[in-house]
């Protein structure tokens, strides 16, 4: 008896050529997407979705044309001196966010919200410390949120989140009538 069995390697690219099989995609061992399906996620969990709603209501009254971004990193927000290393000044700063940036109708930051972090966790203290130290320095206002201002009125809220400066040569962003 005649034993013909062919290569496997060599069976496949027969049958590939007659077209027989549909030719199979070479998976790569690389390909993130094949290992770790993604899904759509929640940005906000609902305390943050709560603030969000009331933040937007009063930045509609400081700036109608103007825009909430929600965890925007910090070297979004912030520019340093060109003769610095960008890089560096990155690498330091590079993972730490605010919760919320109220921007004027131009892109302008005029104000940054940060919600309460939880006090057992030290690691993320030491970052929020980083991060209002680089926020004290830009002169941008800063607003710690309390979770009972989602009740205020968007006035009052507003007064809050847009401190008005009493220094000569203040320039407000605010629609005037005429």
């Amino acid at each position: 008896m005649l034993n013909l069995h062919l290569p496997r390697a060599f069976g496949n690219w027969l049958s590939n050529l007659t077209g027989q099989t549909p030719p199979r995609r070479r998976v790569d061992a690389s390909d993130t997407v094949m290992h770790w399906p993604p899904t759509a996620a929640r940005v906000l969990v609902s305390s943050e979705r709560h603030a969000h709603k009331s933040i937007s209501h009063a930045l509609a009254l400081e700036h109608p044309k103007g825009f909430l971004l929600a965890h925007v990193p910090l070297h979004k927000l912030v520019r340093v001196p060109k003769q610095y290393s960008y890089r560096e000044w990155l690498s330091r700063t590079g993972l730490l966010t605010v919760d919320f940036a109220l921007c004027d109708e131009h892109g302008y930051v005029r104000s940054v919200v940060l919600l309460p972090v939880a006090e057992d966790q030290a690691r993320h203290s030491r970052k929020r410390e980083r991060l209002l130290r680089v926020l004290s320095a830009t002169e941008l206002a800063v607003t710690h949120w309390e979770r009972d201002w989602q009740n205020d009125t968007a006035d009052r809220l507003r007064d809050r989140l847009f401190p008005k400066s009493k220094a000569s040569g203040y320039y407000a962003d605010t629609p005037h009538s005429h």
